[in-house]
């Protein structure tokens, strides 16, 4: 239990005894929602791409009066996206330190839309300072970090939503209950793909355009009193190695292994969202990868100007196995955008993913009497959808009605890493379900 948690059941505790009426201070009305007065302050931690697309969607939450929010804090290491920012929805305060964020006490619910080696450290730190948080996918960069926040969050009794949209979409519930009812038999496969196009590769051309700015690149951004690049490295407190600048680590790092798995985390998590929130799916047995930079490399050019020195793959497949069952294959290339329909496949049946929150599920040949049953979806998976359910989480103070709750993330972020150990070691990966561990077969 957090500081301000246990403070505020003991004052609710100790006055009800003496027979008093009780009074809440402001933040308690704020988190509690026991008054029409329940605003809750909203801090954004990242202001690149996806941060911005959280603040446009806040900010009109906000004025549109459809949800009792306030935007207190803005924080980025580079000034010109904070300046920008702040001033866009009127924030109180600004900083480029996000411990800032963590001691003001306007703020109630932390978003982190920071580089993923990142996460970890900010949501750890905001819950323990007896804060919500909002957390942007991958939740953590590695296992153990992820391993760590369910402890933490176990401890403080905050809510943490992953960033995992999808999740919020019923379809997921509705596969689920047919799944739970045996109308698909024993799952024996689910297959899924997330693929892109372009002719600059996959983060190169994507992001947050800038005066100055070539394809998501502020050309102008230095190192210096305005842009942080020690922060946004971490060296110090070890989240990734000290580096020259460059300014593709700094405005596309999901092409750098220090910052990101790249396609894995930040478009297979979607998948294995949608995929653990639809089935009963635990940890899986064993997970092996393939794939490569086929495209993409040094001898193609990048809109900046240099070549092209990603590391991570642009083309990549998983294989996740689940003890008795099913087999996961996950699929994306940068380079075609073909994506066929996603499937969980059963022994008696198949449910066909056909998008727009739509679903049917076919029948198997030895199950071809039975006729075809069509879902549909009656909330969508996006992303307001999504802050609202955290939102209505804080007020009554349910952690565990999240739509993407920390042990989702935890159980997306096993499988999703070992795939990333996979390929990077170039063996099978398995995981040890007595330790919490990775290792190699």
């Amino acid at each position: 239990m957090s500081g301000n948690e246990s403070t505020r059941r003991s004052f609710i505790r100790t006055s009800a005894l003496a027979g008093t009426t009780v009074t809440l201070t402001p933040w308690l009305r704020r988190v509690a929602g026991q008054t029409a007065n329940d605003r809750i302050g909203i801090a954004l931690v990242g202001q690149g791409a996806m941060g911005t697309g959280h603040r446009h969607l806040l900010k009109r939450l906000r004025d549109q009066g459809r949800a009792n929010i306030a935007i207190p804090h803005i924080c980025d290491v580079y000034r010109k996206r904070l300046d920008l920012a702040a001033t866009d929805v009127g924030a109180e305060s600004k900083s480029m330190d996000y411990r800032r964020v963590i001691d003001d006490k306007n703020v109630d619910v932390v978003l982190i839309a920071t580089p993923d080696h990142w996460h970890h450290k900010i949501a750890k730190e905001a819950m323990e300072a007896g804060k919500d948080v909002y957390c942007e996918k991958p939740m953590c960069h590695t296992i153990e970090q992820a391993k760590d926040l369910v402890a933490t969050q176990a401890r403080t009794g905050r809510c943490l939503q992953v960033g995992c949209q999808g999740t919020s979409d019923d379809l997921c519930n509705q596969i689920r209950a047919e799944i739970t009812k045996g109308t698909i038999g024993p799952l024996v496969m689910i297959v899924a793909s997330h693929s892109r196009n372009g002719t600059a590769g996959e983060w190169r051309n994507h992001g947050l355009h800038l005066p100055g700015g070539i394809e998501g690149v502020d050309m102008d951004a230095k190192p210096g009193p305005d842009l942080d690049w020690d922060m946004f490295l971490g060296s110090k407190w070890n989240l990734a190695p000290k580096r020259d600048w460059h300014p593709g680590r700094f405005f596309q790092f999901r092409c750098y292994w220090d910052y990101s798995g790249g396609v894995a985390t930040d478009l297979f998590f979607h998948d294995m969202g949608r995929i653990l929130k639809s089935t009963p799916l635990g940890f899986p047995e064993r997970v092996t990868a393939s794939g490569g930079i086929y495209v993409f490399n040094e001898k193609h050019k990048t809109p900046q100007g240099w070549p092209d020195d990603r590391e991570v793959p642009d083309t990549t497949a998983m294989t996740i196995d689940y003890p008795g069952g099913p087999t996961v294959v996950l699929s994306a290339t940068m380079c075609n955008d073909s994506n066929p329909d996603g499937e969980i496949r059963g022994h008696l049946a198949t449910v066909v993913l056909l998008g727009k929150g739509r679903a049917e599920i076919r029948p198997q040949g030895i199950n071809s009497r039975k006729d075809v049953i069509k879902l549909e979806s009656t909330r969508p998976g996006n992303q307001e959808t999504h802050w609202l359910n955290l939102l209505e989480c804080m007020r009554n103070r349910t952690p565990d009605k999240c739509h993407a709750p920390v042990d989702l993330g935890y159980r997306a972020t096993v499988a999703i890493s070992m795939g990333v150990l996979a390929y990077r070691q170039e063996k099978v990966m398995k995981w040890d379900a007595a330790k919490e561990e990775a290792k190699p077969a």
